[in-house]
């Protein structure tokens, strides 16, 4: 077995036909099921259980269900694979009676008063969904704004936990699933260009220029995707006060590279194949920066645009465009009403465990009112 040194946990064979992840006393195989790899698994298994007691769950056919890392793997007729979190943890967040009652009592007007007595469990609650945000992309926005209160709460970040526990456990089905379509696939089009040795992925950042109304800082999103994978999504506040829509949306796109460049120097390393990164944005003036040769006017930026720029001319990233009705990134910038939220969600792939489907299939008209095409316009 070879480690992968940026993070040792990863082992695979040389022919990277078998890989191994390993947390404290978890461990997780992923395989070829042929002759060979059953013969050494099961001697490798054989060993583990002359020394050690364990249990051994196999994620083969559908209807096997796994579990790692607090998260329950199941397997569906159609191969989707579906990742759950467990339940207890929603659960336990759920904050006494006079918490609640101190919420529901609270005003809009009370926002910038300290939740005094009532805030003593905030940090506790608030922490557990931190921890379990990326499992759920359709709630980062959410956990990432309480974040920020987490020092000092006040009467409306408790009034907005209470709302983001109710809503986690009336909707604990709702998870991440992955249903690979295909290296040459990806969530908009088929990227007929693509050879053997290669692989794609797909990246989508997005910002919301000075939201936060006490320090004017900017939201960066971003998500990578995989043969139509969901593999990463993250909400982040900006650490410095950006100028411009433009200057924002620059922050976000190097946000977003750096994340993932990281994924696919790992997803090459596994598969042994050169991982090339579509890089999607709706913002044209960050396109226009990036395009060009040079800083322009922008001094202040140039070290991050001077190094997107570079990995724009070496190919390392190609940079296209996505219309803002159907940009992914969009769920962890911005609050969004309750359709255009279930049709990001659709896009991300998140599943609904009560009804069995992809969290509903929008309509067209539901990106917005004026009723624009579902994929705008994708462009080099």
């Amino acid at each position: 077995m070879v480690e992968h040194e940026p993070y040792p946990c990863v082992l695979a064979t040389r022919d990277r036909s078998c890989v191994v992840m390993i947390h404290v006393d978890d461990m997780l195989i992923v395989g070829h099921n042929d002759v060979d790899q059953e013969f050494a698994l099961g001697k490798f298994m054989d060993t583990m259980r002359s020394k050690y007691d364990i249990s051994i769950d196999v994620l083969e056919k559908p209807g096997d269900e796994v579990s790692f890392l607090k998260r329950s793997f199941l397997l569906h007729e159609d191969g989707r694979l579906t990742i759950q979190t467990r339940h207890k943890h929603v659960s336990q967040m759920n904050p006494k009676q006079e918490e609640s009652r101190s919420c529901r009592h609270g005003s809009i007007g009370q926002q910038s008063r300290h939740a005094g007595r009532y805030g003593h469990h905030f940090p506790y609650v608030r922490g557990r969904p931190h921890v379990l945000a990326s499992d759920m992309s359709h709630c980062q926005h959410v956990i990432r704004h309480l974040s920020t209160y987490n020092a000092k709460p006040t009467v409306k970040s408790l009034t907005v936990l209470k709302h983001l526990v109710a809503y986690l456990a009336c909707h604990g089905g709702i998870c991440i699933s992955l249903k690979w379509i295909g290296r040459n696939n990806g969530v908009f089009c088929f990227h007929a260009d693509l050879n053997t040795t290669q692989n794609i992925f797909e990246l989508f950042t997005d910002s919301d220029w000075a939201c936060d109304k006490a320090t004017r800082r900017s939201i960066s999103c971003c998500t990578v995707f995989f043969g139509g994978c969901l593999l990463y999504s993250a909400s982040r506040i900006q650490r410095i006060v950006s100028l411009s829509s433009a200057e924002a949306a620059v922050y976000a796109c190097s946000s977003g590279a750096a994340d993932s460049l990281l994924l696919a120097r790992l997803v090459s390393w596994l598969s042994g194949k050169e991982t090339k990164i579509h890089f999607y944005t709706d913002s044209s003036c960050a396109r226009g920066s990036l395009q060009r040769k040079g800083v322009g006017r922008l001094r202040h930026l140039s070290c991050r645009i001077l190094w997107l720029q570079n990995l724009f001319g070496v190919g390392a990233i190609k940079l296209s465009a996505v219309s803002g009705n159907t940009n992914p990134a969009d769920i962890g910038t911005m609050r969004l009403t309750a359709n255009r939220l279930r049709s990001s969600m659709s896009l991300l792939g998140l599943y609904n465990m009560s009804t069995n489907t992809v969290e509903v299939q929008t309509t067209l008209d539901a990106f917005s009112s004026r009723g624009r095409a579902y994929v705008h316009w994708l462009a080099p």
